[in-house]
């Protein structure tokens, strides 16, 4: 509050500030990453496996599921590098470019030959390491894919979470890439 008193002696309120006390969101736990990574490879198996068994469509509303509900396209761009990108489709910082390289089908990038639609079986993440600070997390390590016929692929990545207004972990960076 500030006061002043005005010609007539009387006093009148100049200034006044009222608010709640700020209270930050809970910080992102080790299990909340480790959770989500292990929804992530679920959600590709998953979306792989729709694929097989009810078609295109199916995966592609699938995998739209999980771009909302996993990534943070609505929060920001994403800083998203897939594995299999080349020339100036390498980035997909937006929902359309990411939805595009995991199911293909978008005219717009021709080379997408949709990674999630790989016939993906099992997938395991293996992380070298994670650092947590307030409500983000980033872990780098390998995951490891197998498809139905057994054959392995190793990647290495790295994701940033971030813990969202709601109290989700929503993937704000994921760069991928074959070991060299």
């Amino acid at each position: 509050w500030t006061f002043l008193k005005d010609a007539d002696g009387k006093m009148r309120i100049m200034a006044h500030h009222s608010s709640l006390p700020y209270t930050p969101g809970s910080p992102v736990t080790e299990e909340e990453v480790l959770a989500a990574q292990k929804g992530w490879g679920d959600a590709l198996v998953k979306i792989a496996t729709t694929y097989d068994e009810k078609g295109f469509d199916a995966a592609k509303a699938e995998a739209e599921a999980v771009i909302d509900g996993g990534y943070g396209y609505q929060i920001a761009p994403v800083l998203f590098k897939p594995t299999l990108t080349t020339g100036d489709q390498v980035f997909r910082p937006t929902r359309e470019g990411a939805l595009s390289y995991f199911v293909g089908g978008n005219p717009k990038y021709p080379n997408d030959g949709g990674f999630a639609l790989k016939g993906w079986r099992n997938c395991q993440i293996d992380n070298a390491a994670i650092f947590l600070e307030g409500n983000t997390g980033t872990s780098v390590g390998n995951v490891i894919l197998t498809d139905k016929d057994g054959n392995v692929t190793k990647v290495d990545k790295t994701w940033t979470f971030l813990k969202d207004a709601d109290g989700n972990l929503r993937i704000m960076a994921h760069h991928s890439s074959l070991p060299y």
